[in-house]
């Protein structure tokens, strides 16, 4: 299980045919790693600890709401209590309280599964207060938050032959958002910030499920992004070095994550000011 683990994070290479016991690797450089794994835990331990069905645990990990530590089946033991219970705490913090079984109310596989929209378009319209949330008494967890149905059912749904002609037009482009989270930047304002400031080339349309506005980025514009900036996720992706040995390189050489004005823009580097050092780290074996 743990080669696994060390193949995926680029520490041990997958076609690497020593015997297990020549495979060495530097414990201290991936010390969060090896400290991690212990506290995995399978889809029963998961769904249990943040008070989810199978079935809601499931259409949580399809939209991408929750993502497993590692993608290797092998593993069978992926899941991050913390993500599940940092979820639920979300979704909750302003939660009112409801009577179980009030008929007023869903909960968000319902509502999913009743009026055809997808699992991460309800969250979103949770983030965006677009629908208020209640937590059923005496209902613990993920299971018991739920929804009016009388402000899910006035959610637009893509069932004209006009809203499917909307995203067919949008074909090829990714919601920066999704984009943002598959470079390592999880807080959406991350990159909504670098568009606004005119870092990142992106197009604002209106969503056709929702009917909001919403950013898009191009094939050409996250290769622009690829080819100006680096984040921890990518950077590991390329240089096959574990996040937590690249952030060691990175503040050892004391590089500041990138800014302008002021602006935050979380753990996201130039190229340029990182392509050196990880040479250098490369020559040195750090």
């Amino acid at each position: 299980m743990l080669e696994q683990f060390l193949v995926e994070a680029g520490v041990v290479g997958l076609n690497d045919d020593r015997p297990k016991n020549r495979k060495l690797f530097d414990a201290q450089a991936h010390a969060d790693l090896l400290a991690e794994i212990p506290t995995l835990v399978g889809p029963i331990a998961m769904r249990k600890a943040m008070g989810a069905t199978r079935n809601e645990l499931v259409a949580l990990a399809d939209a991408g709401e929750l993502v497993p530590r590692t993608q290797v089946k092998k593993v069978k033991n992926p899941w991050r209590v913390s993500d599940g219970l940092d979820l639920v705490a979300e979704l909750t913090v302003d939660a009112i309280p409801v009577a179980e079984g009030d008929p007023k109310w869903e909960t968000l596989l319902r509502a999913h599964r009743r009026r055809y929209i997808g699992i991460s378009q309800l969250l979103q319209a949770i983030r965006d207060q677009r629908l208020t949330v209640g937590h059923q008494t005496g209902v613990e967890g993920f299971h018991g938050i739920v929804i009016l149905k009388s402000a899910v059912d006035l959610i637009k749904t893509p069932k004209s032959r006009g809203c499917a002609d909307s995203f067919e037009a949008l074909s090829g482009t990714v919601p920066a958002v999704k984009f943002g989270r598959s470079v390592g930047l999880r807080d959406g304002g991350a990159i909504h910030s670098l568009i606004k400031a005119g870092h990142v080339s992106a197009q604002q349309v209106m969503n056709p499920r929702s009917g909001r506005p919403q950013y898009r980025i191009s094939p050409e514009g996250i290769a622009e992004f690829h080819e100006r900036f680096v984040t921890l996720t990518t950077l590991s992706a390329e240089t096959g070095q574990h996040r937590n040995t690249l952030r060691s390189v990175i503040s050892t050489y004391k590089i500041a994550p990138f800014s302008t004005d002021g602006q935050d823009f979380g753990t996201l580097y130039l190229r340029e000011d990182v392509a050196r050092i990880v040479r250098e780290a490369d020559r040195s074996e750090l």
